[in-house]
């Protein structure tokens, strides 16, 4: 299990690889503002209609967060501090590509993974095959996801050396 933040959840979602987060982590969990920002906010958008199915099916679990102080006085606002929060309370990791997300709640004890780490995860466990992870990176990339050049060329590397 893991909580995932809404970024992760749109990109896969427009490549219609959701599916992967199933895959790896059995179910995962999203807070209240996750839901708003990704289904009642973007309703037609990417992630939308895949997050309803998927709390229908049950893998996915929205949870009501409320916020500590002292994330607020971190810097964390909004529902970047729903997702550290519940991270920190339910004791997971945190699934973002987010880098200001991910340094707050690293500052504050929760294990942080990227999207690209999912990817090379999914490979090594033989859920996405070799070419299908990095297929996925690209397309990710091509759909607008930041991924900084040394980091993809090293995930690159990671898939491909799986064996």
């Amino acid at each position: 299990m893991i909580v995932v933040d809404s970024a992760p959840l749109i990109y896969l979602s427009k490549m219609g690889r959701l599916d992967l987060l199933k895959k790896l982590y059995g179910k995962i969990v999203i807070p209240q503002g996750v839901w708003d920002e990704v289904v009642t906010e973007a309703q037609g958008r990417p992630g939308a209609s895949e997050l309803e199915t998927g709390v229908s099916e049950g893998w996915i679990k929205v949870e009501k967060v409320t916020l500590p102080k002292r994330l607020l006085d971190e810097g964390a606002e909004g529902v970047d501090a729903e997702v550290i929060a519940l991270a920190k309370k339910m004791s997971l990791p945190l699934l973002t590509n987010d880098r200001a997300l991910a340094t707050i709640a690293r500052t504050g004890g929760v294990e942080v993974r990227w999207l690209t780490q999912a990817v090379i995860e999914a490979s090594r466990t033989r859920i996405l095959s070799t070419r299908e992870a990095r297929s996925l990176l690209r397309d990710l990339v091509r759909a607008g996801l930041r991924i900084r050049s040394e980091v993809l060329a090293e995930a690159v590397h990671m898939i491909e050396d799986r064996d």
